[in-house]
């Protein structure tokens, strides 16, 4: 891999080597190497969904961000979003998030401003970086879609789907088609009547016809370990917990929610191998979390889990923002902010210390790339939020200055503009400071 220029000429070989590796590709068709000089920064690229932003079409951020670091610097923006339609908020968190991604690679300033004397080169490697990162998430997809079926079982080994759920069935027999995942998407704070409907099919189909609406602001049961929930604690067992309690009905059979989302990001996280047992280390493959030298689960990647997790449960077959009438951006956003709006609170240090026990194979080192690296309708107020009044029941208040009601989190951050996401839901990005 190439080593790190030291000084202004180690800098512009390294920008020709990047050069001639982004024509040379493109000329020949060739898929490119993690490898070879424009290797580092493709790895930044597929890490970013992961512990950035998901949603954020990294061709937009990679725009605004150089614009804004070298001003006059500009290529050829072919995405659907125009200069002229990013208002000033979206801009500053396009920018924050152009900053988080520059960290990765500590040449990634430098080679940025070579572009200068080549600027049709940039718009190439900008299309590098953003097939990248979509790559990164579809791969996620697919892998947890070819085995994601197992992690919904308690025990794999003796428990089933009933009726059979299997992978030639398709996505499209999951979600409010099948009581087993359609119980994982029900509202926590509805699945006593979900479980009180002898005739589950009822439910069901009263979530397909519209009658009964589950949006993001209704937490689904398996973020949840069931048997800690309490309606007047809603952030006890949030994100927490192994075991869904066993229910009396057979379709219910043993599935364990919580373990799932815990699985689902090991899965992606710590490699396949550590998914049902968290201390396997048959890998062959260095997991992403150490080759980003992330030590424990960030709240992004939990909250990327989650969203990943949504969507293997559903019975959509192609990636989307909406599934029904749930936004998976503000569920991402909503299970951000309970970490980043609300950083003084003992529910944010105890859950994050439940999930580092969770994913021991990010503390297992060795060798990493890191940062250094540059090579009729149910009884149920729909008006109600989950995150409204979430940390009531703690002691102490979660800190007044992150999470504010200002469109800003307390350190200045612009929070999402879609318009489906709460005021609540800001950007307050720590990410550096697990890969330093």
């Amino acid at each position: 891999m190439s080593s790190e220029p030291s000084n202004m000429s180690e800098a512009s070989n390294h920008f020709l080597e990047l050069l001639q590796d982004l024509t040379s590709d493109v000329r020949a068709g060739r898929k490119r190497k993690i490898t070879s000089p424009i290797g580092p920064y493709l790895r930044a690229a597929r890490w970013f969904p992961l512990a950035i932003d998901p949603f954020a079409v990294l061709e937009d951020v990679l725009y605004e961000g150089m614009e804004a670091e070298f001003a006059g610097l500009q290529g050829n923006r072919t995405s659907s979003q125009s200069e002229e339609d990013v208002n000033s908020s979206q801009k500053k968190s396009y920018i924050m998030q152009y900053n988080e991604l520059v960290k990765l690679v500590p040449t990634f300033s430098s080679i940025i401003s070579e572009f200068e004397k080549a600027p049709s080169a940039m718009d190439n490697f900008i299309h590098a970086l953003s097939s990248a990162a979509n790559d990164a998430r579809s791969d996620d997809t697919g892998s947890l879609t070819r085995e994601g079926l197992t992690y919904m079982l308690k025990n794999p080994e003796s428990d089933q789907f009933n009726p059979s759920l299997l992978k030639h069935h398709g996505k499209i027999a999951r979600g409010w088609n099948h009581p087993q995942t359609a119980r994982l998407l029900c509202p926590m704070r509805m699945l006593s009547t979900f479980d009180a409907d002898s005739h589950y099919r009822s439910f069901m189909e009263k979530v397909k016809e519209g009658k009964i609406k589950i949006t993001a602001a209704k937490l689904p049961t398996f973020l949840y370990d069931e048997s800690m929930f309490d309606p007047a604690k809603k952030s006890q067992g949030c994100l927490r917990g192994y075991y869904l309690k066993r229910v009396h009905f057979s379709y219910h059979r043993q599935l364990n929610a919580t373990l799932q989302l815990a699985q689902v990001f090991r899965h992606i996280f710590t490699g396949p191998s550590s998914a049902l047992n968290p201390n396997a280390r048959r890998g062959t493959k260095t997991p992403k979390g150490r080759i980003h030298g992330m030590t424990s689960p960030l709240p992004r990647a939990i909250a990327y889990a989650a969203v990943q997790a949504y969507f293997q449960l559903s019975s959509v077959n192609i990636w989307c923002q909406e599934i029904e009438d749930l936004d998976l951006v503000d569920l991402y956003d909503r299970v951000v902010d309970m970490f980043e709006g609300n950083t003084n609170s003992k529910w944010v240090e105890e859950t994050l210390q439940h999930w580092k026990s969770e994913a021991p194979g990010l503390q297992q080192r060795r060798h990493t790339r890191a940062k250094t690296d540059t090579g009729s309708r149910v009884d149920d107020d729909d008006s109600e939020d989950d995150m409204d009044g979430f940390f009531d029941s703690e002691e102490h208040s979660p800190d007044a200055g992150n999470g504010g009601n200002d469109g800003s989190t307390g350190d200045g951050v612009p929070t999402r503009t879609d318009s489906n996401v709460d005021d609540m839901n800001g950007i307050n990005f720590s990410l550096h400071s697990c890969l330093l």
